[in-house]
């Protein structure tokens, strides 16, 4: 009966010395210049992926999407379909086909993309929020953040390699006193094989 109880004991004390949790910046995919259509950051210490979601009449619902725009900027706009809570990160690089490679401020967001959006560089994403049981948009602001292209590599009129770090600082467009951070982002995009590839 002793044995038992020290075996016992000895459980009990190696389950409470054992660290399960998972550290989240270990689940990111590396920093890589190669084309490798990867996308991760972590939104306020959450783990954050593109994830393709079920098909619909008008979409494939891909995790990941990069659009070009007229006026020599980006989109990268990520989503992570799977979760029971869908949420969305977008950010957008201004005059990257002027720019290229190098550090971009990252500035104001109105929430929105496209001819809809601020004419600057930004980053605005969609999440749960527990605490008041919806949605809520976090917007990027001036002087908030910086992203760093670190590779851009083009054939005759197309992109191949968008590659890429990014950290910034959002607040909530409902009640400003609602912060988060957006923090060891890294992309690493070949637009060619992009459609192509799966992100689950």
């Amino acid at each position: 009966m002793k044995t038992m109880y020290l075996l016992l004991i000895a459980l009990l004390v190696t389950a409470c010395n054992s660290d399960d949790t998972v550290d989240p910046a270990s689940l990111l995919p590396p920093i890589t210049m190669t084309g490798e259509n990867t996308f991760g950051c972590l939104i306020d210490g959450k783990f954050f992926r593109p994830r393709d979601g079920g098909s619909t009449i008008n979409s494939d619902n891909k995790g990941l999407i990069l659009r070009s725009s007229g006026d020599n900027s980006i989109e990268i706009d990520a989503h992570d379909y799977k979760s029971s809570k869908v949420s969305s990160i977008l950010i957008r690089v201004k005059d990257i086909d002027i720019h290229r490679v190098g550090t971009y401020v990252i500035d104001e967001s109105n929430g929105l993309r496209g001819i809809d959006g601020m004419d600057n560089s930004y980053i605005h994403c969609r999440i749960w929020n527990n605490e008041v049981g919806s949605y809520q948009t976090y917007l990027s602001y001036e002087n908030s953040g910086l992203l760093n292209v670190s590779r851009l590599e083009r054939s005759p009129g197309i992109y191949f390699y968008h590659s890429g770090t990014f950290e910034t600082k959002l607040i909530n467009s409902q009640n400003q006193n609602d912060t988060i951070k957006v923090t060891l982002g890294r992309f690493d995009i070949d637009t060619v094989k992009l459609l192509q590839t799966n992100f689950n």
